[in-house]
């Protein structure tokens, strides 16, 4: 498939192969939005998402402790082991089909470490501007949806078991093979396809695949090939 952007009033898509690219020898990042030295004017977030990165973390290898303030930063772990540390006191081991959710709030230093010394460490990371700021920060962690469907992961009140999120977006989990589903609509929404082949409104994503959505009144997914990917809803 030819590499393009696919632009109309309410829908974009950023293929793969588009995304912005960085190496630094034991970190390989991959970022949807301008990031770092990466810099897209027309993809700078959406709504209040600001970052859409796929880190690929080298065996032991560890990301330098950094601190943020009122920030809402989720961590997808797809492949390996995560070793979260924060200044919470937080000392957390996740595993593959991960999530987790730190608020920074007033300012938390954290860093992400790869505890596996054999195999490489995939995850992505969101991060979301609050709706507030100064909150006080928390840490928050579950495991992904194992099954086929759509699930709820995170939320503003954290019904139905999801994460509690400082911002009125919401998260939702897909896992399709073969069959549709309608996605609730929103003012702005985002989606990503980390695995497999999937049909939006007509339009065939592929893993690494990006699409945006703005005032669109209906959004339907048809799973084509494992589907597993990420939707947000969005102010």
């Amino acid at each position: 498939m030819n590499s393009f952007h696919l632009r109309t009033q309410m829908i974009r898509i950023k293929r793969a192969s588009d995304r912005g690219y960085a190496h630094f020898g034991w970190l390989e990042s991959r970022h949807v939005f301008s990031f770092g030295s990466y810099f897209d004017p027309e993809w700078m977030g959406i709504s209040e998402l600001r970052v859409a990165n796929e880190d690929l973390l080298h065996p032991g290898a560890a990301i330098d402790p950094s601190t943020h303030q009122d920030m809402e930063i989720i961590s997808v772990i797809l492949d390996g082991k995560n070793l979260h540390t924060d200044s919470l006191g937080n000392r957390k081991l996740l595993e593959g089909r991960s999530l987790q959710l730190l608020s920074t709030g007033t300012g938390t230093e954290f860093t992400e470490q790869n505890a596996s010394l054999e195999n490489n460490l995939k995850m992505l990371q969101f991060w979301i501007v609050p709706e507030t700021t100064g909150n006080s920060p928390r840490y928050q962690s579950r495991k992904l949806l194992s099954r086929e469907g759509v699930q709820l992961i995170a939320s503003p009140d954290g019904r139905d078991d999801s994460l509690q999120l400082g911002q009125n977006a919401e998260m939702y989990q897909f896992r399709l093979q073969h069959t549709s589903y309608g996605l609730p609509a929103a003012a702005h929404g985002f989606l990503f396809l980390f695995r497999g082949e999937l049909e939006v409104n007509g339009s065939l994503l592929l893993a690494g695949d990006a699409m945006l959505f703005e005032d669109e009144p209906l959004i339907s997914l048809r799973g084509i090939s494992r589907a597993e990917g990420f939707y947000f809803t969005l102010p």
